[in-house]
């Protein structure tokens, strides 16, 4: 009945239709590989940016910054405090339980800095050391003023260590 060869059986050469069963409609598929190719590269797609906690990597850089901000600002506020004693201070004791809290936040700036480029967590945590041999170096007896006076250099130079590092993270 004129039909050319491989038209008789459903299928067309060349042609991505075929045969659904009953009442003659086609539907066309796209080639195997090329779906399959599509799906993986949708697939990519949504789940490529998707993380964990829902947060980009943009995201979690600055939250890790200002993290590390923060207890920079808690480390500076403490230096602060042992600067700051007065004549009623108990002098070298009250100077050791200041600068236990100071170490404390000099923890958590390494802690924070942790992932961080240019933190400078190193050079804040080496002038924090030279706060604390200071502070040893006291003689017990030593009153508050007088001691703030001793070791005054060695916490100018964590309040520019501190600020250095605030600076290079743009905090």
């Amino acid at each position: 009945m004129g039909q050319g060869i491989g038209q008789g059986m459903g299928h067309r050469c060349g042609s991505a239709r075929r045969r659904t069963g009953g009442g003659g409609r086609t539907r066309s598929r796209p080639p195997l590989p090329a779906a399959w190719l599509l799906r993986a590269a949708l697939a990519g797609l949504v789940l490529g940016g998707c993380s964990g906690d829902g947060m980009t990597a943009r995201q979690r850089e600055l939250a890790a910054v200002d993290a590390f901000c923060s207890d920079l600002g808690a480390l500076r506020m403490d230096a602060g405090r042992l600067a700051a004693l007065g004549p009623r201070s108990e002098g070298r004791a009250e100077l050791r339980d200041l600068g236990a809290d100071a170490a404390h936040d000099v923890s958590l700036v390494q802690r924070s800095a942790r992932g961080i480029r240019r933190a400078g967590a190193g050079a804040v945590a080496d002038a924090y050391e030279d706060v604390r041999r200071a502070v040893d170096a006291l003689p017990g007896t030593v009153p508050g003023p007088e001691a703030v006076k001793r070791i005054r250099p060695q916490l100018a130079a964590l309040d520019q260590a501190v600020a250095a590092s605030q600076a290079a993270v743009k905090c």
